[in-house]
């Protein structure tokens, strides 16, 4: 069990093409972090999403789970953070499927923050309008 996920944590520490391609995505991360952010992309054992995956309606065979990456990445501030998996046969395209949920994910926050804001400016200028008449 450990071998599948230490091989995958290899691939990750060592290859210089996954490194690369590991630092370009988490680049585009820079617009939602502090210079406090911990960015970290972990490897999980694919094979313990079996059971999630079968309840999803998404049931993966466990010889096909096993030959998978899952990739995870992790923004950490403080006690706050937020995370995203990305599984796939190829480990660039799990990294960019980890990326991309967590992509939207963090840009749903600060549509919603914005929105919140906007609403409250709204009421806020509203109240004085009206405390002015």
């Amino acid at each position: 069990m450990t071998h599948l996920t230490n091989s995958t944590i290899r691939l990750l520490d060592t290859d210089p093409e996954v490194k690369s391609y590991i630092y370009q995505q988490i680049s585009e991360f820079e617009p939602y972090v502090t210079p406090e952010t911990v960015v970290a992309v972990v490897a999980r054992d694919p094979r313990k999403l079996a059971l999630q995956l079968e309840t999803d309606g998404r049931p993966i065979p466990a010889n096909e789970l096993k030959n998978m990456f899952r990739i995870a990445i992790v923004l950490r501030e403080g006690e706050t953070q937020i995370q995203e998996e990305g599984l796939h046969s190829d480990v660039f395209e799990a990294i960019r499927q980890a990326k991309e949920k967590l992509l939207q994910r963090l840009s749903d926050i600060q549509d919603q923050v914005i929105s919140n804001g906007d609403r409250m400016a709204q009421i806020n200028e509203a109240l004085q309008n009206t405390q002015l008449h």
